[in-house]
């Protein structure tokens, strides 16, 4: 109440400046206390692109080889190729640093964002200073992988789509275009951000054409039926336009693998449909989470696609007969399963900087405060608090909603993406790691809840 009363939260640079300051000096202090470095998949495709540097391309080529069963991971491969020419091989403070500029890039867009839903100054402050508390998201600036990169281009796409249907400039849809089309190949778990875009372009022109409907009944001329065809005319070619960027990326991609290693086509890998078979399973680390079926189940069908998919389809078949015949076993798995993901307060974070932090000898003291002092104790605390936080203001701000009875493209957009992952996860491989590329675009809404709820307050105050 006191920053309200202030007027400071009416400022238009000041919150905003204080969150982008906070992350920035906040991921700098983990970049070089803990200096990370790669682990896991990680550390794998690490080496891949070191060997793919020196001219090796055995691990796409063989039949064993990640890249053979993993195909998908061939647009970050050819990022961290880019990264080698540009800073050098095992540059990871340079990757590090990509990654905190993606980050921040997020922030400020998030910001922006806010502002195209509510246009409320005060509410875009209120996001501005909430956004220091995602530790959660800015813990992974220290893990090398697509998920931060891909945050960026994600991000400036669903902000680009937002201003499209605003303004009704056909670059700005372009520009949405090719930037999802950029975040799928660093991480194709951005293909859910692109149905979002699409669904959204199409409902988008449905309560257009209604408008127009309206409009023309009330006019003599066929002005408002012009506008639509018009329109349809932009949001078809825009979709054609992200559909094409993105398969055409890909295509290059592959292009170019092919032409480098010899091959005639990428091997097509694992089939999609074994990680929805392995997110339907239980296993003894998590139910739905990762346990390896996907990579066994290609290896035990001699590493062939269609024998894979069906030997999957077969499983699946098997788990859903079996939640048929124990439902409530079946809704305690499926339960679990959301909770372990959108429940998870650090979305895993903290283990992922005790696994960067670890392979050091000689570990600083403000690492080992951080990953496994006080310090961690600290931040779990604060992220602990922070989701309870976020996920009242989001309650807050759906409640306001479906009182309203209405709400705007623009935030139907994003809620478009946030619940789509949300039932995408429920069968597909699971992890709190996942969600939090989702949890993050709740933080514009949770600042609308807050505001209200502070409003709330204060007039109860002053009675």
């Amino acid at each position: 109440m006191v920053l309200k009363k202030s007027g400071v939260l009416k400022h238009n640079r000041v919150p905003l400046l204080f969150g982008l300051i906070f992350c920035a000096v906040y991921c700098l202090m983990l970049i070089f206390s803990i200096r990370p470095l790669p682990v896991n998949d990680s550390k794998t495709l690490d080496d891949i692109i070191n060997s793919f540097m020196a001219g090796d391309y055995s691990s796409l080529t063989d039949k064993e080889g990640y890249l053979y069963i993993w195909p998908f991971q061939l647009g970050y491969v050819a990022f961290g190729q880019m990264m080698c020419t540009a800073f050098g091989i095992g540059n990871y403070i340079a990757w590090d640093l990509v990654q905190l500029l993606s980050i921040l890039i997020t922030v400020y867009i998030l910001y922006q964002m806010t502002w195209e839903f509510f246009c409320d100054r005060e509410v875009c402050s209120i996001m501005a200073v909430f956004s220091t508390g995602m530790l959660f998201f800015y813990n992974y600036v220290t893990y090398i992988y697509g998920d931060i990169l891909s945050m960026a281009p994600q991000t400036i796409a669903l902000f680009l789509e937002i201003l499209y249907m605003k303004r009704k400039k056909v670059s700005y849809g372009i520009g949405a275009g090719v930037a999802i089309a950029i975040a799928i190949m660093l991480k194709t778990n951005c293909e859910i951000a692109l149905i979002a875009l699409v669904m959204m372009l199409i409902l988008n022109l449905i309560q257009k054409k209604n408008n127009s409907e309206s409009e023309y009944a009330v006019n003599v001329s066929n002005k408002g039926a012009r506008i639509w065809k018009t329109r349809v005319i932009m949001s078809l070619a825009i979709i054609l336009v992200m559909i094409a960027l993105t398969f055409g990326v890909k295509g290059l991609v592959n292009a170019y693998y092919c032409n480098v290693t010899g091959l005639d086509s990428i091997p097509t890998g694992s089939p999609s449909v074994s990680h929805i078979a392995m997110g339907l399973q239980e296993s003894e680390l998590e139910d739905g989470w990762y346990n390896g079926y996907n990579y066994h189940v290609f290896a035990e069908n001699n590493y062939e696609t269609e024998a894979t998919k069906a030997a999957a389809i077969e499983n699946i078949k098997e788990t859903l007969a079996d939640f048929a015949n124990r439902p409530l076993h079946a809704g305690k798995f499926f339960l679990r399963k959301f909770l372990t993901q959108w429940a998870d307060s650090v979305c895993i974070s903290t283990h992922n900087l005790d696994l960067v932090n670890r392979h050091h000898d000689n570990p600083t003291w403000l690492a080992g405060f951080l990953v496994s002092g006080f310090g961690s104790t600290v931040m779990q605390w604060v992220m602990n608090v922070y989701m309870t936080i976020c996920y009242l203001g989001v309650v807050i701000y759906l409640v306001s909603i479906l009182r309203k009875g209405n709400v705007s493209d623009s935030e139907m957009l994003v809620l478009l993406l946030i619940f789509g992952g949300i039932v995408f996860h429920e069968f597909w491989e699971g992890s709190s790691r996942y969600a939090m590329r989702y949890y993050v675009y709740w933080i514009p809404f949770a600042a609308f809840g807050i505001k209200r709820l502070l409003g709330y307050i204060g007039d109860k105050l002053q009675k």
